[in-house]
């Protein structure tokens, strides 16, 4: 029985098969463009803090090339929301609480067409950037210098993009 009861037809409209960049896409349907030749990229936080998740959050909505998607406060329910959402990059805290941002990641990273991961984490020592890379994050920005890093590790997955 599905979330909707046994007989209830699930309306919810389908997320795209394919949202990667044209660099990454493996068929012809891509992304929608926005101004400037632009691709929407398709967002979802995960963080057990509230105001860092809020922080994030309106940060992203006021960036062109972004939309946020959807929001995850534990590792378990991150993976679920990537499945579900199919976002195009995913903004996770390194600890968090049931199963840890490392762990949430490399379940994220063993699907196909897996979305772009950078860790945040307020722990920003040599140690936690390498298990960060070992559990196959795209990068690595450090909570204490949260949007300058951010726009750098941003532009670096995705060229182009204006934030």
């Amino acid at each position: 029985m599905n979330s909707l009861g046994q007989g209830q037809a699930d309306n919810r409209e389908k997320p795209a098969k394919n949202r990667a960049l044209p660099d990454r896409a493996e068929d012809g349907e891509g992304r929608a463009e926005v101004g400037g030749g632009g691709w929407i990229i398709r967002t979802v936080v995960v963080d057990d803090s509230p105001m860092v998740l809020k922080t994030l959050s309106s940060f992203l909505q006021l960036q062109h090339d972004f939309q946020l998607v959807g929001s995850a406060t534990d590792g378990r329910h991150a993976v679920r929301r990537v499945v579900e959402l199919q976002p195009d990059l995913v903004l996770m805290d390194f600890r968090l609480p049931g199963i840890n941002g490392l762990e949430a990641t490399r379940q994220i990273k063993a699907r196909s067409q897996a979305p772009a991961v950078i860790m945040v984490s307020a722990d920003d020592t040599p140690e936690c950037r390498a298990a960060a890379s070992a559990a196959g994050t795209d990068g690595f920005v450090g909570k204490q210098h949260l949007f300058s890093q951010l726009r750098e590790a941003i532009k670096k997955l995705f060229p182009g993009t204006t934030i």
